[in-house]
């Protein structure tokens, strides 16, 4: 409880983390679809989720698919892939957002 203490209160922990997980936002993904470039995403709430950092979806205007894009330890993210498989019942692909892509 003391460390806890020290990092903030409650409400401040939890905006500390979804600063954190917003730092890792890319500008943008690419439409596993239709390729087209997608700005607008929404963070998905990864609290709980161990060995992700972050995870976003972005709906594609021009399609309607989906794409997800999530950081984390390789594992973690296959995981993550599959139950996002399992969701939505339509197999999903992997792709990957280059590191030069970040904000």
């Amino acid at each position: 409880m003391g460390q806890a203490k020290i990092r903030g209160t409650p409400e401040q922990r939890k905006q500390a983390a979804i600063e954190r997980q917003l730092s890792l936002r890319p500008k943008h993904i690419v439409c596993n679809n239709c390729q087209a470039e997608l700005s607008e995403m929404a963070p998905i709430d990864v609290a709980g989720m161990h060995g992700i950092d972050a995870a976003f979806v972005a709906s594609c205007p021009h399609c309607g698919h989906d794409t997800y894009a999530i950081k984390g330890e390789r594992e973690a993210v296959a995981n993550m892939h599959m139950a996002i498989e399992d969701a939505t019942g339509s197999e999903a692909q992997a792709g990957v957002v280059p590191s030069a892509n970040k904000v």
